[in-house]
């Protein structure tokens, strides 16, 4: 489904993971993007539950001869990880499967745990955005940025309320 306002594209790739089922969709919108010659930057927002590995090796993807996919027309830059403070502490302590919170979306045969999918995110990501810092106390938010800067010491982090970044 492509959706146009003004100049800009809004492109949504539907039932599947983009890390798995719509990863030959992914580069062929993001191939035909560049290719358009009209953005400096393409944002690709996951779901919360995606693993960021598959997808960032999606810009190295190469074909059966060796080729690249994406024939050099686009490279990853950053990878940012939403971190909802109000919930982090609770979540990655826990031993509940990604498949226990129905609001995640996770498939039935999805066998990680949240934690391990936080830490996952966390670990990957190189800027970090701390959200809903005003729904913890100073204690808590000191608590998840030590954890978070342990999981990822090079990451860029940032603080923010409302998803709001400067």
């Amino acid at each position: 489904v492509t959706l146009e306002e003004s100049k800009d594209k809004i492109v949504e790739l539907h039932n599947g993971c983009i890390c798995c089922t719509l990863r030959e969709d992914l580069i062929e919108r993001v191939k035909a993007l560049a290719l358009e010659r009209r953005f400096d930057y393409l944002l690709i927002e996951s779901t919360g539950i995606s693993e960021p590995l598959p997808v960032a090796t999606t810009f190295e993807a190469c074909d059966e001869k060796g080729e690249p996919m994406l024939g050099g027309v686009a490279r990853l830059d950053t990878l940012v990880t939403v971190v909802d403070c109000a919930n982090f502490l609770n979540d990655s302590d826990s031993d509940n499967f990604a498949t226990d919170r129905k609001d995640l979306g996770a498939e039935e045969e999805d066998e990680r745990t949240i934690a391990h999918l936080l830490i996952e995110q966390v670990e990957f990501a190189n800027v970090l955005v701390l959200n809903k810092t005003d729904l913890v106390s100073c204690a808590e938010l000191d608590c998840v940025e030590g954890i978070i800067k342990r999981l990822n010491p090079g990451a860029k982090v940032i603080r923010s309320q409302f998803g709001v970044v400067s």
